[in-house]
């Protein structure tokens, strides 16, 4: 046990443990109104199409300074572009393509990210050596996570919060009764975008820690978990948060105490646990509470 605590007091696993379960937080919070209006594979959409925006950002930034080591901004901004690039082409495929939606999202992700893979073939051959870890974008590597890092993770995810805390009624109405938004004059499309473009934000930030792939997990399944619990959104938010971010925290302690463990891979089951374990216990949706308020349940019903 002494070398349990010593492995998780230490500085780096100290420093991996709070940006993970910020990020999780915040792409809980973010991810519940993605489930409730549907767009879940949106946000697959938007993981998967980073990836090209990464490996042309590298190159360029490599060919206009060639003798710098890579830049994590420029790489994020590239991320985030290639991301919103994406979004614009789906919803130009849906309106002129006359393709189901399920198509359109296959067609986008698939060809962003088998582009991003070439583009990542021709990083890596590269002889500069500032391409190193250009590839953990895909599956993340939590463990390279350094003090600057965390602090960018802590400020964008108190930033996503705060936002999503402000935008809460807006969002709400637009998941459940869009037609009542356009009746009370309200902007549906500026609002889906700033939705949308949150969810881009927070992929983009957390794509260095989870990665691409596995960031879309910890946007959809703590909501789909804190579903199980409540039916109002006022709750489910911030519980959804609270999912994330202990499914970070767990993933994070198991893959600091077990050598060579990917982080983000050990997230996303821990995640997925909790949602197991939501279906059977929830106390608003699950197996059990569903059995005891039916008939001839586990509970039956007081008679008069």
């Amino acid at each position: 046990m002494e070398d349990v605590w010593q492995v998780l007091l230490a500085p780096n696993t100290r420093v991996v443990l709070a940006g993970v379960s910020t990020l999780g937080f915040a792409a809980g919070m973010v991810g519940t109104y993605l489930v409730l209006r549907r767009r879940a594979l949106a946000g697959d959409v938007i993981g998967h199409a980073a990836l090209p925006g990464v490996a042309i950002a590298f190159l360029v930034w490599s060919a206009l300074f060639p003798d710098a080591n890579k830049n994590m901004l420029v790489l994020l901004l590239g991320g985030a572009i290639a991301s919103a690039l994406g979004m614009v082409v789906t919803a130009v495929l849906r309106r002129v393509g006359r393709l189901p939606d399920d198509a359109v999202l296959a067609i986008v992700l698939s060809t962003f990210f088998g582009a991003g893979v070439v583009l990542l073939s021709i990083v890596q051959r590269g002889t500069t050596g500032s391409q190193s870890g250009i590839r953990d974008f895909i599956f993340g590597q939590a463990a390279a996570m350094r003090a600057g890092d965390v602090w960018l993770i802590l400020i964008s995810a108190a930033a996503a919060s705060l936002l999503t805390k402000a935008m809460m009624k807006e969002w709400t109405l637009v998941c459940f009764d869009e037609g009542a938004c356009h009746v009370l004059g309200l902007p549906v499309l500026g609002i889906d975008l700033v939705m949308m473009g949150l969810v881009v934000f927070v992929c983009i930030v957390g794509m260095q820690a989870v990665g691409l792939l596995l960031m879309v997990a910890l946007l959809v399944i703590p909501p789909s978990a804190a579903r199980f619990w409540t039916d109002r959104v006022y709750y489910m938010a911030p519980l959804a948060g609270g999912i994330g971010a202990l499914a970070a925290l767990c993933g994070g302690i198991v893959s600091a105490l077990v050598d060579k463990m990917p982080t983000g891979a050990v997230i996303v089951i821990a995640a997925a646990g909790m949602l197991a374990v939501s279906m059977l216990v929830g106390t608003r949706h699950g197996w059990l509470a569903r059995r005891t308020r039916r008939p001839g349940g586990l509970v039956t019903s007081v008679r008069k």
